[in-house]
Protein backbone atom coordinates (compact mmCIF):
# COMPACT_ATOMS: atom_id res chain seq x y z
CA UNK A 1 0.00 0.00 0.00
CA UNK A 2 1.18 3.14 -0.59
CA UNK A 3 2.24 6.24 1.60
CA UNK A 4 -0.96 8.55 0.47
CA UNK A 5 -2.81 5.60 1.23
CA UNK A 6 -2.04 4.45 4.43
CA UNK A 7 -1.69 8.32 5.42
CA UNK A 8 -5.38 8.90 3.83
CA UNK A 9 -7.18 6.15 5.82
CA UNK A 10 -5.12 7.76 9.15
CA UNK A 11 -6.28 11.13 8.34
CA UNK A 12 -10.32 10.35 8.10
CA UNK A 13 -9.94 8.19 11.74
CA UNK A 14 -7.33 11.84 12.74
CA UNK A 15 -10.14 14.42 11.63
CA UNK A 16 -12.63 12.60 13.54
CA UNK A 17 -10.35 12.94 16.96
CA UNK A 18 -9.11 16.54 16.19
CA UNK A 19 -13.16 17.42 15.94
CA UNK A 20 -14.20 15.47 18.82
CA UNK A 21 -10.95 17.42 20.88
CA UNK A 22 -11.12 20.50 19.36
CA UNK A 23 -7.32 20.22 17.29
CA UNK A 24 -6.96 21.68 14.49
CA UNK A 25 -9.21 20.38 11.55
CA UNK A 26 -7.35 22.11 8.34
CA UNK A 27 -3.94 20.38 8.52
CA UNK A 28 -2.60 17.31 10.48
CA UNK A 29 1.20 15.79 10.37
CA UNK A 30 1.88 11.96 9.80
CA UNK A 31 5.02 9.58 10.25
CA UNK A 32 4.64 6.32 9.10
CA UNK A 33 7.60 4.60 10.47
CA UNK A 34 6.61 1.05 8.62
CA UNK A 35 8.73 2.45 5.86
CA UNK A 36 12.32 2.05 5.09
CA UNK A 37 14.34 5.47 6.62
CA UNK A 38 15.64 6.07 3.23
CA UNK A 39 11.88 6.43 1.40
CA UNK A 40 9.44 9.57 1.91
CA UNK A 41 7.64 9.05 4.64
CA UNK A 42 6.23 11.73 6.59
CA UNK A 43 3.35 13.87 5.15
CA UNK A 44 1.71 17.11 5.69
CA UNK A 45 -1.96 16.49 5.22
CA UNK A 46 -4.43 19.36 4.26
CA UNK A 47 -7.70 17.43 5.56
CA UNK A 48 -9.82 20.54 3.41
CA UNK A 49 -8.00 19.40 0.63
CA UNK A 50 -7.69 15.56 1.48
CA UNK A 51 -4.28 15.48 -0.01
CA UNK A 52 -0.76 15.07 0.95
CA UNK A 53 0.84 19.22 1.09
CA UNK A 54 4.31 17.74 1.55
CA UNK A 55 5.92 14.69 1.55
CA UNK A 56 9.66 13.75 2.73
CA UNK A 57 12.11 11.33 4.15
CA UNK A 58 12.48 11.91 7.83
CA UNK A 59 15.04 10.47 10.26
CA UNK A 60 14.10 8.24 13.60
CA UNK A 61 15.27 7.49 16.75
CA UNK A 62 18.40 5.24 16.46
CA UNK A 63 18.22 3.72 19.77
CA UNK A 64 21.37 3.23 21.83
CA UNK A 65 23.95 2.85 19.67
CA UNK A 66 26.84 4.44 19.98
CA UNK A 67 28.21 4.14 16.49
CA UNK A 68 27.35 4.93 13.17
CA UNK A 69 23.86 3.60 13.86
CA UNK A 70 21.63 3.77 10.77
CA UNK A 71 18.76 1.27 11.21
CA UNK A 72 16.50 1.68 8.09
CA UNK A 73 13.57 0.54 9.96
CA UNK A 74 12.37 1.87 13.49
CA UNK A 75 11.67 0.59 17.16
CA UNK A 76 9.36 2.30 19.32
CA UNK A 77 9.77 2.93 22.74
CA UNK A 78 8.03 5.63 25.11
CA UNK A 79 10.69 5.34 28.19
CA UNK A 80 13.03 8.16 28.84
CA UNK A 81 16.63 7.01 28.01
CA UNK A 82 15.96 4.50 24.88
CA UNK A 83 16.55 7.04 22.12
CA UNK A 84 13.85 5.29 20.19
CA UNK A 85 11.06 6.85 18.38
CA UNK A 86 7.32 6.81 19.76
CA UNK A 87 4.03 5.93 17.79
CA UNK A 88 0.67 7.93 18.70
CA UNK A 89 -0.90 11.51 18.36
CA UNK A 90 1.12 14.27 19.55
CA UNK A 91 0.31 18.01 19.88
CA UNK A 92 2.86 20.35 18.02
CA UNK A 93 3.06 22.78 20.70
CA UNK A 94 5.33 26.17 21.42
CA UNK A 95 8.04 27.29 18.54
CA UNK A 96 11.55 27.97 19.82
CA UNK A 97 14.91 28.14 18.32
CA UNK A 98 17.22 25.42 19.42
CA UNK A 99 20.81 24.54 18.73
CA UNK A 100 19.27 22.69 15.48
CA UNK A 101 16.87 26.03 14.13
CA UNK A 102 13.32 26.04 14.35
CA UNK A 103 11.58 23.10 16.47
CA UNK A 104 8.49 22.63 18.19
CA UNK A 105 7.73 20.75 21.10
CA UNK A 106 5.42 17.68 21.27
CA UNK A 107 3.09 16.73 23.67
CA UNK A 108 2.18 13.05 23.61
CA UNK A 109 -1.69 12.65 23.32
CA UNK A 110 -1.65 9.05 23.79
CA UNK A 111 0.03 6.51 26.39
CA UNK A 112 2.29 5.11 23.67
CA UNK A 113 3.91 8.78 23.90
CA UNK A 114 3.07 10.57 26.92
CA UNK A 115 6.63 10.97 28.04
CA UNK A 116 7.81 13.03 24.27
CA UNK A 117 8.16 16.41 26.06
CA UNK A 118 9.95 14.85 29.28
CA UNK A 119 12.12 12.95 26.75
CA UNK A 120 12.57 16.62 25.11
CA UNK A 121 11.85 14.87 21.65
CA UNK A 122 10.41 17.58 19.25
CA UNK A 123 10.34 17.95 15.78
CA UNK A 124 13.30 19.92 14.25
CA UNK A 125 15.54 20.16 11.15
CA UNK A 126 18.86 19.25 10.89
CA UNK A 127 21.37 19.72 7.77
CA UNK A 128 22.30 16.01 7.78
CA UNK A 129 18.88 14.77 7.18
CA UNK A 130 17.78 14.55 3.56
CA UNK A 131 15.03 16.33 1.18
CA UNK A 132 14.66 13.65 -1.39
CA UNK A 133 14.43 9.41 -1.04
CA UNK A 134 17.90 8.03 -0.52
CA UNK A 135 16.40 4.30 -0.57
CA UNK A 136 18.60 1.29 -0.46
CA UNK A 137 20.41 3.98 2.08
CA UNK A 138 18.78 5.08 5.16
CA UNK A 139 18.29 8.40 6.94
CA UNK A 140 20.93 9.30 10.00
CA UNK A 141 19.28 8.61 13.24
CA UNK A 142 17.89 10.57 16.26
CA UNK A 143 17.48 10.67 19.72
CA UNK A 144 13.95 9.67 18.89
CA UNK A 145 12.84 13.10 17.34
CA UNK A 146 11.20 13.13 14.23
CA UNK A 147 13.93 15.11 11.86
CA UNK A 148 13.34 16.48 8.64
CA UNK A 149 15.91 18.37 6.34
CA UNK A 150 16.45 22.17 6.85
CA UNK A 151 14.80 22.92 3.66
CA UNK A 152 11.49 20.93 4.01
CA UNK A 153 11.59 22.01 8.14
CA UNK A 154 11.05 25.58 6.47
CA UNK A 155 8.40 24.37 4.52
CA UNK A 156 6.42 22.71 7.45
CA UNK A 157 7.31 26.10 9.63
CA UNK A 158 5.76 28.25 7.69
CA UNK A 159 2.67 25.92 7.57
CA UNK A 160 2.74 25.78 11.09
CA UNK A 161 2.97 29.89 12.18
CA UNK A 162 -0.26 29.99 10.67
CA UNK A 163 -1.65 27.41 12.30
CA UNK A 164 -2.66 26.38 15.92
CA UNK A 165 -3.90 23.30 17.43
CA UNK A 166 -2.26 21.00 14.76
CA UNK A 167 -1.69 17.28 16.09
CA UNK A 168 1.18 14.63 14.58
CA UNK A 169 0.14 11.50 14.46
CA UNK A 170 3.47 8.61 14.46
CA UNK A 171 2.12 4.79 13.30
CA UNK A 172 3.74 1.83 11.98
Amino acid sequence: MSLRSRVAGRAEELLRYCRANGYNTHIALFVDLSRHSGLNRFVVWSFDDERAVIVAPVSHGSGSCKRHCRSCYAQVSNEDGSHLSSVGRALISERYEGSYGVAYRLDGLDASNSNLRSRCVVLHGWEHTTSYPIWPLATVGSFGCPVLSQRVMARVDDILKQESGVVLMTFM
